[in-house]
Formats: structure tokens, sequence, C-alpha cells
């Protein structure tokens, strides 16, 4: 099989001339995400490689920017969604498996509209994130007590900086557009350098720079609508372009923002340029649509705090027979037997993991406080709740004898170039330690990011912390670095991970 996946197979890579084509499937879609557009596709088609072609009257779209053979969206089109899919899958089968990748066919940027369509039979769902959704009239007054501190940046911003607004002209903004641009990039990647995913989010920023630039090539083309803010600061005589965002209509009442890029020393840019642009170009529809998150926990912060509306998810989708097997619910699980090396001690009742409910969830904050007291790396009231919500948290129990003993908390992070996992929290009661619970955890974490393609697992623990490191140690978690004073001064904490090859052995 030719190495070039559009030879043979009658894929194409998206050109412009498309866009009537492309445009004509997506009008078939009542509720889309912020991905099925043809300008998120064009402006994406280098750093992702993306090629299409029809199937059985459907649109099938695809990507081959990490080395193998995925599907964007499923097919679009108003009959034989399954026909097309199966084809599809056939297509992505073959590829993989001539390039030893056989388990990576996947559908990706599935919504809950096009999961309806293909139904569930025989299919392996995992949530992998949600577009944040918001009123758009709350957007452009920024009112009440949970938008306070937005409105007061925004009012800063106005009061002490001169400025003004243009709509988009490629002739007149496209350079100091492309300036900012690497003014972001270059900022952004020293900012994050330490961080444990600084490789995965490197990469991220640099295809997400290449699909900026070709949107500022083709805003016109595409039909996408933008808006710059020039600001003079004091010391200068001339006031220079500090922001741009770019968004388009998307389906029958929404409005999406496909980009945001501000200079992050100006403050108050961010709440102006965001609340203008609703005002100025998108107060005809009632939502503004901005997203995902990517899996950054920063992000998804900064989204959750303008307090969305709605979340459109969205899912991951492989076949079953090459699936991992997932949960079952609470109800249909039997006790785990205490067979851990950590302890050969008998206990009075047995105890079992399992997906936490939102009743639980009062237990899961007075372990927290128990186990790490009210300090800042113990998990709030508010996180606990909030990370329950999250269609990409893994979020366990440890129930004995009817009470909660034990919690475990990961995130799946959400790149374009893949997945990774972060292991957020893992508490057990300290009259149920040594018996096998906190391991049980952290495998069914590992097991359950696993299952939802990361690729490598994340995690800090106190460098003193013997007992803990030796359980990361057995499970197959490798240090990679200290953070000095992360649990405060004089408490390092050791930085490790666990990589992909590594989660199948320990699984």
């Amino acid at each position: 099989m030719d190495d070039d996946p559009i030879s043979g197979w009658g894929l194409r890579p998206v050109e412009l001339a498309d866009k009537s084509l492309f445009g004509r499937y997506f009008a078939s879609l009542a509720d889309p995400l912020s991905d099925y557009t043809f300008s998120q596709l064009f402006t994406w088609r280098n750093s992702l490689r993306i090629l299409w072609r029809e199937s059985h009257g459907h649109l099938c779209v695809f990507a081959n920017g990490t080395g193998d053979l995925t599907l964007l969206m499923p097919p679009i089109g108003d009959t034989g969604s399954q026909v097309a899919l199966n084809d599809a899958f056939a297509l992505m089968d073959d590829y993989n498996a001539a390039h030893g990748v056989p388990h990576r066919s996947r559908v990706e940027y599935v919504s809950d509209e096009l999961l309806n369509r293909i139904g569930r039979e025989n299919l392996d769902v995992r949530p992998m994130g949600a577009d944040y959704v918001y009123d758009v009239r709350r957007m452009i007054d920024l009112a009440g007590g949970d938008l306070a501190s937005k409105r007061q940046a925004k009012n800063r911003f106005v009061r002490q900086h001169e400025h003004f607004m243009d709509i988009f002209r490629p002739e007149s903004h496209k350079h100091e557009c492309l300036r900012l641009l690497d003014i972001w990039k270059s900022t952004q990647d020293g900012h994050h350098a330490a961080d444990s995913d600084a490789p995965t989010a490197a990469v991220k920023r640099a295809k997400e720079t290449l699909a900026t630039v070709l949107c500022l090539e083709s805003a016109d083309t595409l039909g996408l609508r933008g808006l710059v803010v020039y600001v003079r600061e004091p010391h200068e005589s001339q006031p220079r372009l500090r922001g741009f965002t770019f968004g388009e209509p998307l389906g029958r009442d929404q409005s999406s923002i496909t980009i945001e890029k501000t200079d992050l020393a100006v403050k108050g840019l961010a709440q102006f340029i965001f609340s203008e642009f609703c005002r100025t170009t998108w107060a005809d529809r009632p939502f503004v649509n901005v997203g995902d998150d990517w899996g950054l926990e920063t992000l998804a912060w900064t989204k959750m705090s303008y307090r969305p509306v709605r979340m459109l998810n969205k899912y991951v989708v492989r076949k079953s027979a090459v699936a991992a097997v997932g949960y079952v619910p609470s109800s249909e699980l039997k006790p785990i037997a205490n067979t851990s090396a950590e302890s050969d001690r008998t206990v009075d009742a047995p105890y079992f993991v399992r997906p936490a409910s939102r009743a639980d969830l009062a237990a899961a904050v007075d372990l927290e406080r128990t186990c790490f007291g009210d300090g800042a790396f113990s998990l709030t009231k508010r996180q606990i709740h909030y990370l329950h919500k999250r269609p990409t948290a893994v979020f366990l129990v440890a129930e004995q004898g009817g009470v909660v003993v034990g919690q475990g908390v990961a995130l799946v992070r959400q790149h374009k170039s893949g997945s990774s996992g972060r292991i957020y929290s893992l508490a057990v009661h300290p009259d149920h330690r040594g018996r096998g619970i906190g391991e049980s955890l952290l495998r069914s974490m590992v097991d359950s990011l696993a299952e939802r393609g990361v690729r490598r697992i994340y995690l800090e623990v106190e460098s003193t912390n013997a007992s803990a490191s030796k359980l990361y140690d057995r499970l197959g978690f490798r240090p990679i670095g200290t953070r000095p004073n992360y649990y405060g001064p004089n408490r390092p904490a050791t930085h490790m991970v666990l990589d992909a090859a590594e989660v199948a052995v320990a699984a």
C-alpha cells in the first residue's frame, strides 16, 4: 500500500472549491459542534492533514496528521449513515493495519446529534470534552455577580487604555496580526515550558499557529468575520494592534468564535474583545460557541468562569470489537477481593471500586480534608462538584461496608495530536489504609485512562511520601523531575509519568 493515503482510496485534500459542497452537508445539522464548519477544516487542513471523500451519499472527513488514519466526524448525510460508517472503518482499518497501528481506527468529535444518527450498537462511545456555549446577551452586558470580575476587567481596560476597534481587512491588518501571533506563541511557549504536558502543548500551539496563519490569509474567501483592537500605551506615540478575533455563524442559532488572540500584557483586553465582538457582530444570534478546552485545565476554568448555558458533548467512537472493557453500573459490580500486595491483613467487609455518583461527593470532600487538610492541595467542594460533571474526568470511589473510604480523580487532556492523562487526587481514609484500596483505585484510574486512548499519564507525589512513591513505582510510573516547594516551603514533589507502552502492563 502506498504511504500516501490519498493514493488508491479516493481521498482528496480540502480545497476552497469544496466550500459549497461541504456547506450543503453541514446545513443538514440542527445543532452542530464548532468543529463542523468548512472554515475549520480548511484552516486546519495542513496541521492535521485533512482529507475527504463522499461515500453512499455522505460526507466523510479524515485526518492523517499523526501517522494513523481517523475520521474527524461521523459521516454526514440524510440516510444510510451506518453504511457509510462501516465503509469508513474498513478504510481506516486497512490503512492503520498496514502502518502498524491496527487499533487506532476511531471517529472523533462526535456530537449527540450525529451519535443518534449512527446509533450505539457495536460501538464503544467515550467522552472527549464539550463545546462551551454562552448566552450572547450576557456576554455583551457581563451583568450579574457571577460575571463581576469579567465586567470589572473590561471596564478597567476601557478606562485605562486609549483604544479603537476595526473590522478585519487583510490588506490593512494581516501583517500586524501575524506579528501579534508570533508574540503570543513565544509568550505561551515560555510561560508553559515547565508544565507536565509542555511538549504536547507546544506541538498543539505550533499547529494552531499554522491554522491561524491560513485563517488570516483566507478569511474573506471563507466568509469569516473578524475584529481587531488597537491600543496605545502611555509611552507609545502610535497605537498598535494588540488583539484580533474571528468567528462565523454556526447552525441556526449559534455563532462560533474560532480564533481569539490578544497581547497578554494588556490586562482586560481579552474580556473586552470577546464582549465587544458579541455586541458588534453576533447580537442577532442567541448563543455563542467558543469551542472546547483542549483538555487543558487552565483553559477549562477560564471557560467555565463565563458561565456557559449549554455544553455540547463530544465523543470518541471505536468499534466494540477492538475496544477495552469499560465500567459497569455499580448495581452490577461485585466486591473485589483484597488480594493486593500492600497488605495480607483481613478486614471485616470487602470493598469495591466504582464510578462516583452525586450522592458520594460530600464523602469525597470529607476525604480530601481528612487526608490533605484545608490547604492549597486539597480539592474544594466546588472543585469536587465541577470535576464530577466534567466528561473528561475519571471519578471513582472505593466503598466498604456501605461507606465511601477512598476516592480517585483523573483527567483526560485531549489534544489535536493525541491524549494524555493526569492523576489529580488519590485519597484513602487513614483507618482503611494498608488494605490495597489505594492500589485498586489507582489501577482502575489507569485502566480507564488507557481505555480513552491516552499516551502518557502524569502525577506528582511529595518526595518524602515513601509509601505512595513505592505504589506508583510498582505500577510502572517513573520519575522525570523534581518540583521544588510544590507542596509548600521545603516540600518538593517528584514528577512521575507512565508511558503508553507500559499502561497495558500496569492495567
